[in-house]
């Protein structure tokens, strides 16, 4: 186990590991999105992004519309209210602020690339997306993807062949982690735990710092391991608005007012200088929030029932019979 103590600020996380023209992970599948993260790339001004989320959602319409995605890996994007994502939605129709490169695949499909860049395989076989729509002859408009349709040469079937996705840096924001980088994390994971084993460096951002006892209590929850990664940031309430299971709920009217205020660019301009370039970290963030809001956010305690391990000790001296 790494003894390396890794928690930094922020700022510090963003402008070591997150460089311009990295492929980018963003951890999170509707829940546990990493939103401070995110902001601070967007204040230090990285370009050429190339992001990679299974689920995208307003989080990544904010790095489209400042201008720091030229490519885009996902199978959706959109304001979960449900309402259209209005920055994304310029950038493929429009090309504002700039033009924006996709591929889409499914959800299942974009699992499969993530284990596939995990694991170092050449590809995965699938027939899921067979029948899909995606299986049709590309043209040079829309979107694209790198799937491939091949005979199988043990049955004759026609399959899939899913491409390896992997990342220079992965981010997630996790319920808890100790200052080593063993983070854990629970509720809704979807795809992370395969998004983040593909990336060279990750950065955990963590609503909680604990001791590595309480990591080593409860081991199955333990979502990477220290010696993966980079970087530890504290950052309490760092997915909002995206809920995080047990420590906050979906902010919902906020992604009603993000909608509206985001209708068109100048707008988004106007919403990015508020939020984002305004205010220097997380901390100045929420108090634009207000803390009742918070407080209505957070859910009623509701812990799930301990599991017994227990501590292994020395039996090699006790004779079998």
């Amino acid at each position: 186990m790494s003894r390396t103590e890794k928690l930094m600020p922020m700022s510090d996380a963003i402008d070591r590991y997150v460089a311009d023209g990295d492929v980018l992970y963003l951890g999170g599948f509707i829940q546990q999105d990493p939103f401070a993260a995110a902001h601070e790339i967007i204040r230090q001004g990285r370009k050429d992004l190339t992001v990679s989320k299974c689920a995208s959602l307003i989080l990544v319409d904010q790095m489209i519309g400042a201008g720091v995605v030229s490519r885009l890996i996902t199978s959706f994007t959109w304001n979960p209210l449900p309402a259209q994502a209005h920055c994304f939605v310029r950038a493929l129709t429009r090309q504002v602020p700039h033009k924006i490169d996709m591929e889409e695949y499914s959800i299942l499909a974009l699992n499969l690339a993530y284990f596939a860049g995990a694991l170092n395989l050449p590809y995965v076989a699938t027939k899921t997306m067979l029948g899909s729509g995606f299986d049709w002859e590309q043209t040079d408009f829309g979107v694209k993807n790198r799937l491939k349709f091949e005979t199988s040469p043990f049955t004759g079937e026609r399959v899939c062949l899913v491409p390896p996705i992997k990342h220079d840096v992965g981010i997630m924001q996790v319920q808890r982690c100790d200052p080593y980088g063993n983070a854990q994390a629970w509720g809704m994971m979807g795809e992370v735990r395969y998004g983040l084993q593909s990336c060279e460096k990750l950065i955990i951002c963590a609503e909680e710092i604990v001791d590595t006892d309480v990591i080593t209590r409860d081991p199955n929850r333990t979502l990477v391991p220290a010696f993966r990664v980079n970087a530890v940031v504290k950052e309490p309430w760092g997915s909002h608005p995206a809920p995080m299971a047990g420590y906050y709920d979906m902010d919902w009217p906020y992604n009603a007012y993000y909608e509206k205020e985001t209708r068109t660019e100048d707008q988004f301009q106007n919403f990015l200088e508020k939020w984002v370039y305004g205010i220097r970290d997380r901390k100045a963030y929420l108090k634009l929030i207000k803390q009742d809001r918070l407080d209505a956010l957070i859910p009623e305690r509701f812990d799930s029932d301990p599991v017994p391990y227990g501590k292994l000790t020395s039996h090699f001296g006790v004779p079998y019979a």
